[in-house]
């Protein structure tokens, strides 16, 4: 887990700082075009490999990986604290146990998701075998964000990888765990070049695109997903995009109050609130609304952040970290002072601890949405509370963000979930739940509007790194097909007959049809030219 350190960075140097200490913990050189060609060789080499293995032997690739993680969780999570200011428990709980869980359940089910579909056969493709293969891809660029710096990089890597393709992971640059994949390579006897980490600011990623990936994962903002997307159309190079949230948080007044607002608290400020699928925007059914903003209030200013946390206490008792980046917390600083500026209630937190990065769980009432806190993602610990009178309202309040990554409902209406979920504009929605979607491995993740495009995890995750080809085989005989040349007056009107049969009323249609097949392949013979 050694990395590289610089004492005296050069100008194409980055620095990596620890968020809570302000420590300078080390320095990468950006890479030059030469890096990238030879990455991008070295990749293209490895695929020719991977791509003839077969998914037995890339499950046992990436058990090799399972086995270091699992006996390394301590280490890894501690390297997450270090670089992303994490509590010990997010790192080992939101980072490190869901990247298990997927490798764990690719191991049992990624052969079945990559094995070839069989498609019955339509009428007029009788006695041919019809199949779906997953083919894979070529190189595939996953560009990870600095939030969670190893879950997603390591999830897009394995469901890659498992495709068939290798992969060029470009972290971020805030949190770009130095060393950590290559020292986890190493040890575990991984294949080879299989998975590559290239260390690159903004400032040289373009090169990573320019060598032209066969696919690209992109995790991050809307506003560089466009950038992305633009670039890679240069080149026709697919995308996979998943960026921001705005989450909402339906209560209603038959909810379990003591269950919502604990899901609320824990939606909203677990990793800081920097997590795409984070509770950001909740509305409460206007007769409970000011009982449950009092208990919410309450629990925040009970969370331990750092700042709470004695003197040579545990830090495994810590609930929440600081946040990661100054720009973000800059970010979410004026979202606040824009939302006190227009009238909102800031209820707990909402200023930074001294000149730290500890910005205190907060909670904002009497929110509208002329307020930048209520339009755009926040992406830290900061959660809103608005009221709603009926359903209606409620869908069309939570509807109303150009975002549509995860939502939630909380009712004890059973009937009443399932319908408002069903309306909700998301590609994730959980009752009575906030974010249990993300830890299933075998559910597609992924959003809708300004919140991406794509999915991953589950077959999904797979069939999205892979070229999927139909194939027909049919059977070696000579007779022609009877739709082929030549074509007359007479098989059209036989034609017009098939399809008024097969697809107009009645039923017994195929037994209706196959004379009338017959005849057409009769016919074709006959005239052969």
């Amino acid at each position: 887990m050694d990395t590289v350190t610089t004492d005296k960075p050069t100008t194409n140097a980055v620095e990596v700082t620890n968020p809570r200490t302000g420590e300078v913990l080390y320095s990468f050189e950006e890479p030059s075009p030469a890096d990238v060609g030879a990455a991008y060789a070295r990749a293209r080499a490895a695929f020719e490999t991977i791509g003839s293995m077969s998914v037995r032997e890339r499950v046992a690739e990436i058990s090799k990986l399972k086995k270091y993680v699992v006996e390394h969780k301590d280490e890894l999570a501690k390297k997450l604290m270090d670089e992303a200011g994490k509590c010990f428990t997010d790192a080992m709980l939101i980072d490190l146990f869901p990247s298990i869980d997927v490798l764990d359940y690719y191991e049992k089910h990624a052969e079945q998701h990559l094995a070839d579909k069989v498609v019955r056969a339509t009428p007029m493709l009788l006695g041919k075998k019809c199949r779906i293969q997953y083919m894979p891809m070529g190189p595939v660029l996953v560009i990870s964000p600095w939030n969670y710096p190893f879950l997603l990089s390591f999830v897009p890597a394995i469901c890659a990888f498992l495709a068939g393709n290798s992969v060029i992971i470009k972290p971020a640059s805030d949190t770009p765990l130095h060393g950590l994949y290559e020292e986890m390579i190493e040890t575990s006897g991984f294949m080879k070049d299989a998975i590559q980490v290239v260390y690159a600011s903004r400032k040289t990623a373009d090169l990573l695109i320019d060598a032209r990936p066969a696919k690209i994962m992109f995790t991050g903002s809307v506003g560089v997903g466009r950038r992305i997307m633009a670039r890679a159309a240069e080149y026709l190079i697919p995308v996979e995009l998943e960026l921001g949230g705005k989450d909402p948080f339906i209560v209603f007044d038959d909810a379990d109050l003591g269950r919502a607002s604990d899901g609320a608290l824990w939606g909203a400020f677990a990793n800081a609130g920097q997590t795409c699928t984070g509770v950001e925007r909740v509305f409460v059914q206007d007769t409970i609304h000011d009982q449950f903003v009092e208990l919410l209030a309450d629990k925040a200013g009970r969370i331990v952040t750092p700042d709470k946390l004695p003197s040579g206490a545990d830090e495994r008792d810590l609930d929440m970290g600081c946040m990661t980046t100054e720009r973000q917390l800059k970010a979410v600083e004026r979202q606040l002072a824009d939302a006190a500026a227009k009238g909102a209630r800031i209820l707990t937190g909402g200023k930074r601890v001294g000149d730290t990065m500890i910005l205190p769980p907060t909670v904002v009432a009497d929110v509208d949405n002329t307020m930048m806190i209520q339009t755009e993602e926040t992406f830290g610990p900061a959660v809103t509370v608005a009221p709603f009178a009926t359903e209606d309202e409620a869908i069309r309040l939570a509807n109303d963000s150009p975002y549509g990554l995860s939502a939630s409902v909380w009712t004890g209406d059973a009937e009443r979930g399932k319908r408002v979920a069903r309306k909700l504009m998301a590609g994730m929605v959980c009752v009575n739940n906030h974010n249990a979607t993300g830890a299933h491995p075998g559910l597609p993740f992924g959003g809708v509007k300004d919140s991406g495009m794509g999915r991953y995890k589950g077959s999904h995750g797979l069939h999205s790194f892979s070229h999927i080809k139909a194939v027909v085989i049919d059977r070696n005989v000579a007779k022609p097909e009877g739709y082929w040349y030549p074509y007359s007056k007479e098989k059209t009107a036989l034609l017009s007959k098939v399809l008024d049969t097969l697809f107009g009323p009645g039923v017994l249609k195929l037994p209706r049809v196959a004379p009338l097949a017959l005849r057409l392949e009769s016919m074709a013979k006959k005239n052969r030219p």
